[in-house]
């Protein structure tokens, strides 16, 4: 049984997966899930001001934004990996600054909006947002196509998103 066991390893092996090729992509995955869990962490403790403001109508309800962003963010993690892959390509350089730079605005505007209550602001933040998105794509295509097509659901949310933050801020 040890051999047949071992034997099928090696069949896998031969034909080209290695287990040991998941390993990178599910710490990108783990890692972005322990700060997403942070930000919603930030976004629970301001929900009571949340219920307060006036919202648009197609406004969904609160239980779908962690689910759509638990799901974007494995999208967003793979794209990273991806990325990560090609850190030593000549073209990268430039698309992998671009990537972090918005993740850092993905991420930063949970706390202008929620813990800063910036309505304002986050507005025009997330427009800055889906553009880095954008500018992300343009720049990833030639280096990885899965990691910038991985982008497109986020920049799709975060264009909605955007709507409903612009909402927020004309009806309060």
């Amino acid at each position: 049984m040890t051999k047949a066991k071992k034997s099928t390893s090696n069949t896998e092996k031969a034909k080209g997966f290695d287990p040991k090729c998941l390993i990178a992509p599910a710490l990108w995955i783990a890692a972005f899930q322990a700060i997403g869990y942070a930000l919603g962490m930030l976004t629970r403790s301001n929900m009571e001001w949340y219920h307060t403001l006036e919202k648009a109508a197609l406004n969904p309800p609160d239980f779908v934004f962690p689910v759509v962003w638990s799901m974007l963010y494995v999208l967003l993690a793979l794209a990273g990996w991806l990325m990560w892959n090609h850190r030593n390509d000549k073209d990268a350089g430039s698309a992998f600054r671009i990537y972090w730079m918005q993740m850092a605005l993905n991420w930063g505007w949970t706390v202008v909006f929620f813990e800063w209550k910036f309505i304002d602001i986050a507005t025009a933040w997330i427009a800055v947002l889906v553009f880095a998105m954008i500018a992300f794509m343009i720049s990833a295509w030639k280096i990885s196509r899965p990691a910038a097509l991985l982008v497109l659901p986020t920049i799709l949310w975060a264009s909605f998103a955007g709507y409903l933050n612009y909402m927020i801020w004309q009806l309060n």
